[in-house]
């Protein structure tokens, strides 16, 4: 398999430098040369398995994240694979130019548009808007631009996934950026100088005292400055540390935007449990309907995207999953039907009452119907808390 990626790589070198070694200029080279090679029908994770258990893939060169596979480093021109199963990527633009194919499995792709407002420090405040969903299947090659042009989130459904990216350096500053939703933007960095060592100091107390943690936490933001304060916040939810609620009212009093800072930030515990459930499910509806709920922002959203990802009964199905996510049933006892229908019907249009009444027309009879009537208010009711399911409490 080395061969293949050596020969890409040294056409795309000696093409790229014929463009004046122009990085605009290469994503439609990437994606040509992506095309003539076809790689979904030569490559595979199983020939790829073979490659590096045989040394194949040795001595090629290094990359900072985890599956994410060097497949050929040149000059300017680098191939790699990046390699998916129960992963979620937060919305990003990239800092290098070409285009990656899908190689294995299904993937499902949302673009987004980010208005910039303001600055504060390294973030930058605005509004996030999804401007599509698509679902590529292997064989389907994107182009990538750095920079915003291409803001972007990524999950496959299915595991195992491939993707190859074919790419050169681009031209904007090193280091990609991360948005977080509502509209956020912040380097995709983490646990960066300035926040690190009070990081450790917090992480530390926790595990010592929480009350000594509440307080030391409170102190350390009501002498901090705005992009601090974020700083702080971003990289404690990026290490997963609780933020109590004394420096949540530091962050709503002293923060211009502070309930759209901490909205952006609760992204972080989005993606982190949507690759949590990805771990636990494996049927393929419901990894499917997970995936759905983190490219979703709205009701309005998500109705769109169960339709383009193919579920062709979305209220069963949203009814269906969401049971299986939120009821801990060790028995494996399945929900009645009236049950499911109505937690459909609830989360996709919003109207709970409704959906009760609804249940309790179909299923005037049913023995346990007060049981499962007031679980449906316990279950939404506990989801509104989770970030997972913020797209159920928005129209």
């Amino acid at each position: 398999m080395r061969p293949l990626f050596e020969r890409l790589g040294q056409e795309a070198e000696r093409h790229y430098a014929g463009l004046g070694a122009s990085p605009q200029a290469f994503t439609g080279l990437a994606e040509s040369l992506l095309s003539e090679c076809a790689l979904d029908k030569q490559v595979s994770i199983d020939a790829l398995w073979s490659a590096a258990s045989g040394g194949g893939t040795a001595n090629i060169g290094d990359q900072s994240k985890p599956g994410l596979i060097p497949l050929f480093t040149g000059e300017h021109v680098r191939i790699v694979a990046h390699l998916w199963s129960d992963a979620a990527d937060r919305l990003h633009q990239h800092d290098w130019t070409g285009a990656f194919q899908v190689i294995e499995g299904q993937s499902f792709n949302s673009r987004f548009h980010f208005a910039a407002e303001r600055d504060a420090g390294e973030f930058t405040l605005g509004q996030l808007h999804r401007r599509s969903f698509e679902v590529f299947e292997a064989g389907h090659i994107q182009p990538v631009q750095d920079g915003p042009s291409l803001i972007h989130s990524v999950v496959y459904p299915g595991k195992p996934g491939l993707a190859i990216s074919l790419r050169v350096a681009g031209q904007g500053p090193k280091g990609a950026y991360e948005y977080l939703r509502p509209g956020l933007r912040c380097p995709s960095y983490r646990r960066r100088e300035a926040s690190a060592a009070q990081i450790d100091l917090l992480s530390q107390t926790l595990q010592i005292d929480e009350d000594i943690y509440r307080e030391r936490f409170g102190a350390l933001a009501e002498g901090l400055g705005e992009a601090a304060l974020i700083r702080l916040l971003d990289a404690a939810a990026f290490d997963n540390l609780p933020v109590p609620d004394n420096v949540v009212e530091i962050a709503l009093n002293h923060l211009p935007d502070g309930a759209r800072i901490l909205a952006s930030l609760d992204d972080i515990e989005r993606s982190d449990k949507t690759r949590e459930l990805l771990g636990e499910h494996d049927h393929p509806k419901i990894r499917a309907f997970i995936c759905a709920l983190f490219h979703s922002e709205s009701r309005r959203e998500l109705n769109e995207t169960l339709q383009i990802a193919g579920f062709t009964n979305p209220v069963i199905d949203t009814g269906r999953a969401l049971s299986a996510l939120i009821v801990d049933d060790e028995s494996g006892e399945l929900p009645p039907d009236y049950l499911v229908q109505a937690l459909g019907e609830a989360a996709l249009t919003g109207d709970m009452t409704a959906s009760i009444g609804a249940m309790r027309t179909r299923a005037e009879d049913a023995p346990m119907l007060d049981v499962h009537c007031e679980f449906v208010g316990e279950a939404f009711a506990a989801m509104e808390e989770a970030p997972i399911f913020r797209c159920l409490f928005k129209a």
